[in-house]
């Protein structure tokens, strides 16, 4: 079965601009913080093979190992690195982008991405809620993806801080 996934997600991080701009150039860095990421191989300049575990439900027998290539676009003016499928590989074609901002004295960081799974195997019983459950399953790795950028970026700005004396 296809299974068509589309998501965007957006928060903002206490941070200046400047202190989240390496998240761009620091592509596999930040590929690396995606959940269930199993594996990532380097295809060629800018162009990776994504290997993850398990999505979905074994128990429900809903579950997916979706894997893919992408070809990575640094637009570091606009504050963008996008990625589109390299035909052929894997079993599901995903694009998208991840956007910087600056929103003040924070960034907002937006993540979009959207696609095609291949080859899902699904009872026929659940092909009326497969698709959603997977695109919910998809949005909280989005959503955790977020949460943890964010957390290290906090992390970070407190790590560099200077120490207040008493």
């Amino acid at each position: 079965m296809k299974v068509n996934i589309e998501i965007e997600r957006s928060t903002v991080v206490p941070v200046p601009y400047k202190q989240v701009e390496p998240l761009l150039t620091d592509l596999e860095g930040t590929i690396g913080r995606f959940p269930k990421l199993k594996k990532l191989t380097r295809l060629g300049d800018n162009s990776y093979f994504w290997e993850m575990r398990t999505i979905g439900s074994r128990i429900a027998n809903i579950a997916h190992d979706v894997s893919y290539g992408a070809d990575y676009k640094l637009d570091l003016p606009r504050g963008e690195l996008s990625w589109k499928p390299v035909p052929n590989k894997g079993n599901a074609t995903i694009e998208g982008y991840f956007r910087i901002a600056a929103d003040s004295e924070a960034t907002r960081l937006t993540f979009r991405v959207r696609g095609e799974l291949r080859d899902v195997p699904v009872p026929l019983l659940y092909r009326v809620v497969a698709p959603p459950f997977i695109q919910g399953k998809f949005t909280r790795l989005v959503d955790t993806f977020l949460e943890d950028t964010r957390d290290a970026l906090v992390h970070a700005k407190t790590a560099k801080a200077p120490k207040k004396r008493a």
